[in-house]
């Protein structure tokens, strides 16, 4: 592949971000499963590659309705599997975008694990119930053939909450090895310059980074 001149920092949004990705280290996927696809921004830009999009709160008819803990999806049905998991549980992002969209929780499961009321909508409490649901896509990681992209951010308010650690230490220990590469993104979303942030905590307020883990069709399971 021809030098791209990509670097490892990038400032911008989530759909440059995501461009990066895929011209660098996916460059022959032609179908995407995006697992918490809201309205989509991951995609905002030229591509030929077919998204299917899942959420738990579809904001189009197009959008597949599903709990991205048990995805509706058979092994190889994509070539790539992109996550972007809720941090809603920390404290000030909780009040600026809200508690609308979230994963279904286990409670009343049905039969096939996918049909559930609106009631039953549960949201993770904290990093531990986030990381239990990282748990729950990766091992669902045998859907994509060429690998899976996580995104997340490492948080300190209290205590330090090193979810790029936490994700990394998961992988190996499902036997996934180490991340091919890793992406920062900085972040001009207005949420990050929001007034209400009254306090700065720590130099990642408008850091997210971007997991890439690449595997051959015998390599996932």
């Amino acid at each position: 592949m021809a030098y791209l001149g990509l670097e490892s920092v990038r400032v911008g949004d989530s759909a440059q971000c995501v461009n990066d990705i895929f011209t660098l280290h996916f460059p022959t996927a032609r179908t995407v499963i995006d697992c918490t696809y809201g309205k989509g921004r991951f995609w905002d830009w030229a591509h030929s590659v077919k998204v299917v999009g899942v959420d738990i709160d579809p904001q189009s008819p197009a959008t597949i309705k599903a709990d991205y803990c048990h995805l509706p999806f058979m092994p190889a049905s994509c070539d790539v599997l992109v996550f972007d998991p809720p941090f809603i549980f920390t404290p000030g992002i909780n009040r600026i975008i809200g508690t609308k969209r979230f994963f279904l929780g286990a409670e009343s499961l049905s039969a096939d694990k996918r049909t559930r009321s609106k009631q039953e909508i549960k949201k993770p409490k904290n990093s531990a119930e986030l990381l239990q649901q990282t748990e729950a896509v990766l091992k669902q990681r045998n859907i994509a053939t060429q690998g899976i992209v996580l995104k997340g951010q490492d948080l300190i308010v209290n205590k330090p909450d090193w979810w790029s650690y936490n994700v990394m230490k998961l992988a190996e220990q499902l036997g996934m090895g180490m991340p091919t590469d890793i992406l920062l993104q900085h972040s001009k979303a207005h949420r990050m310059r929001d007034p209400r942030w009254q306090q700065q905590y720590h130099f990642r307020r408008a850091h997210c980074i971007y997991l890439i883990y690449k595997w051959g069709i015998g390599e996932r399971e």
